[in-house]
């Protein structure tokens, strides 16, 4: 969230505000990134430990490659992103871009495809949950 945070900053400083990236290193966009990929890093790291030590019996041996794949393009797009952070100032700059909006775009174009895309459906499972909470009951059970 606080990666969607900084993006959603940049983005209104550049077409709200007209102010350009990259920006520096005290800006809202950079702070909120910086959190956000560093935690998204080390929590891509924890998970990856974990799934590596999980019992056999505790997961389906067919998805473990897709599992895996998934928690690393999680943390390829962290570090992409943190690399491009500390080195924005450098000639390197366009090609870390390049290689950080890839990873970006690969992360949401596997979406469908993997257990990422339970986020979507749940939130839409709750969303229609709260609707019908709200909705008075049509059983009328008692009544003939």
């Amino acid at each position: 969230m606080l990666c969607l945070a900084a993006t959603s900053v940049g983005t209104l400083y550049h077409y709200a505000f007209g102010w350009l990236a990259p920006y520096g290193y005290t800006s809202l966009p950079k702070l909120l990134g910086t959190a956000g990929g560093a935690l998204l890093a080390a929590g891509t790291i924890w998970l990856w430990r974990l799934n590596r030590r999980r019992h056999p019996l505790h997961g389906d041996p067919a998805q473990q490659t897709m599992d895996r794949g998934f928690i690393a393009l999680l943390f390829l797009t962290a570090a992409t992103g943190l690399v491009l952070m500390a080195l924005h100032t450098t000639p390197a700059l366009p090609l870390l871009l390049a290689l950080h909006l890839g990873a970006v775009l690969a992360l949401f174009a596997t979406l469908p495809y993997g257990k990422f895309a339970h986020g979507v459906y749940r939130g839409a499972a709750l969303l229609k949950w709260a609707i019908e909470k709200r909705r008075p009951s049509t059983i009328a059970l008692g009544d003939d």
